[in-house]
């Protein structure tokens, strides 16, 4: 009987092992199912084809007007690999492209405010990854960081003591200036830090790739808007009385946008492919898209950075014949169009010219203004709550002047143009360091042509250029050798100031000593 008992203890022991055992065995198959499938989903992500993802998602998002639910599931699947994996870039991809989804009027977007939960997601996910996967702090020290990193952190300066010291100065609006260069400064630090070696390789590659996508997502937009108009007289109408409305932006920040995505779309032309006639006709369809917003200045800019860009590609093109043939069948197709069309593109063409230089109010009256409040408040302008909401749909928007630099004068007055004169030579001392490389000159023609068009503009405080800047910089920085373009040439600024005080010091307690003479007279 109490064998009996025993044997059956030990037959129950027994099989609650064996069914431990094969759950043990269970889960752990399920554990390497699921890393499976993670690594499957974060190779996609990590790959080319999520820029297409995006793409596709952002097009859709836009045309059926569900922006704001494809918006937050583009951003929760590029966010994924920081908690599941040590891939950063994507998050590049979708911050440069995300505001081309938004279809809704960009300056009534308080009812979407819940997307900034999105916000606080990415927070927690850059967080994990950097405890996650042990990111080293090494590249921020003051002999590694380099110079247009560096100078991106100082901006936070001029933005904080803009307006101080005006009877009208706003703590909140400094504030809020202040958070938005912290905001932008620490992210750059934490994609810095977040780059492995093939990363950083491929980098500018990557951006370009990203860039060129924005440029079809642009003139697929554009291609819809129009075909929206019942006849082609609308169309015309709407090109000549700048009436192009995306949601996301007007004609003014259309065609800038599009401009910076040309020197990508013609970067794909310097490798041997049969698409190079693709990237060509691409090229210039954006181009035709730029002249449909009949925004003067981009016009103005690209038609005369097109023949540059256009020589320096057949230059270091690996087949200048197709190359060549492919432009000379595009210049023949333009003529052709023109002629053939001529009544239309006369109109066009001959509205633009006819408002030649018509400032549209700069010259008489913003730049003017700019100058008045400078002098009024010359040492750190007037803050970005001066005027606030004027010449805009709400009341939480600066006083633009419609000139970056007057902008920055006006503003945040010598203060800021000695800031941002550090910001302006360490960007472009970064992307002279990497002139051999293809990819990031093409990068510079963009920069140049954001550039060049924010001397009539304030695009540089736009949100959607701002994050273009800084990324396209970032692409071509991280690839940089670790001795060259650093802040501080390879010295710690702070060891250096400490010797430098201990050397004082040193000095002033070192008593005087007789001199040989008088001691020979003791002796």
């Amino acid at each position: 009987m109490l064998a009996s008992r025993v044997d059956t203890h030990i037959q129950k022991w027994y099989t609650c092992f064996t069914e431990r055992g094969e759950n043990i065995q269970k889960t752990q198959i399920m554990k390497e199912k699921l890393q499976k499938t993670l690594n499957v989903i974060n190779r996609f992500i990590q790959s080319d084809y999520f820029i297409l993802f995006a793409a596709v998602m952002i097009l859709i998002g836009w045309c059926f007007d569900v922006w704001a639910p494809m918006l937050a599931a583009l951003a929760l699947v590029a966010i994924l690999p920081l908690f599941f994996g040590k891939g950063t870039k994507q998050v590049l991809c979708v911050a440069m492209m995300f505001t081309l989804i938004i279809r809704s009027n960009r300056h009534r977007l308080d009812d979407y405010a819940w997307l900034l939960f999105l916000v606080i997601v990415l927070l927690v996910g850059a967080l994990f990854n950097l405890i996650r996967y042990k990111r080293s702090l090494s590249l921020l020290s003051p002999k590694k960081i380099k110079g247009f990193h560096c100078s991106l952190l100082a901006l936070a300066i001029p933005f904080a003591l803009g307006g101080a010291g005006t009877p009208t100065e706003n703590v909140l609006a400094i504030l809020a200036a202040l958070a938005l260069v912290l905001v932008a400064g620490t992210s750059y630090s934490f994609f810095v830090v977040t780059q492995d070696e093939k990363d950083r390789k491929g980098m500018a590659g990557y951006i370009l790739k990203v860039l060129f996508a924005m440029g079809v997502v642009i003139c697929a937009q554009m291609i819809v808007y129009f075909s929206s108009f019942d006849n082609f007289d609308e169309v015309i109408n709407a090109m000549v009385m700048k009436n192009v409305a995306l949601g996301w932006a007007g004609p003014n920040n259309v065609a800038p946008t599009l401009s910076m995505t040309i020197p990508a779309t013609l970067y794909f032309c310097i490798k041997k492919n049969k698409a190079t006639p693709l990237f060509a006709i691409m090229a210039a369809l954006e181009y035709v898209f730029i002249i449909s917003t009949g925004c003067r200045g981009a016009i103005l800019f690209t038609t005369i950075a097109m023949p540059a860009m256009c020589l320096y590609v057949m230059a270091k093109s690996e087949n200048k014949v197709l190359f060549g043939v492919t432009l000379s069948v595009l210049f023949a197709a333009i003529i052709f169009v023109c002629a053939y069309y001529g009544e239309f593109v006369s109109k066009i063409l001959t509205t633009i010219l006819n408002k030649g230089l018509d400032s549209s109010g700069r010259v008489e009256m913003l730049y003017p203004e700019a100058i008045e409040v400078f002098k009024k408040w010359p040492i750190f302008g007037s803050g970005w709550d001066y005027h606030l909401g004027g010449m805009a749909h709400n009341n939480y928007t600066p006083y633009w002047y419609h000139s970056t630099a007057l902008q920055i004068l006006a503003t945040m007055g010598i203060t800021g143009v000695i800031g941002f004169a550090f910001f302006y030579f360490f960007r472009y001392r970064t992307f002279l360091a990497s002139r051999k490389n293809p990819a990031a000159i093409m990068l510079l023609c963009g920069t140049i042509l954001f550039d060049a068009y924010g001397m009539i503009d304030t695009n540089f405080f736009g949100p959607t250029f701002f994050i273009m800047l800084l990324i396209m910089t970032f692409a071509v920085e991280i690839d940089l050798p670790e001795n060259k373009c650093r802040a501080f040439g390879g010295h710690d600024p702070f060891v250096e100031i400490a010797d430098f005080f201990k050397l004082l010091f040193a000095k002033l307690s070192v008593k005087k000593l007789p001199s040989d003479e008088y001691v020979r007279e003791m002796d």
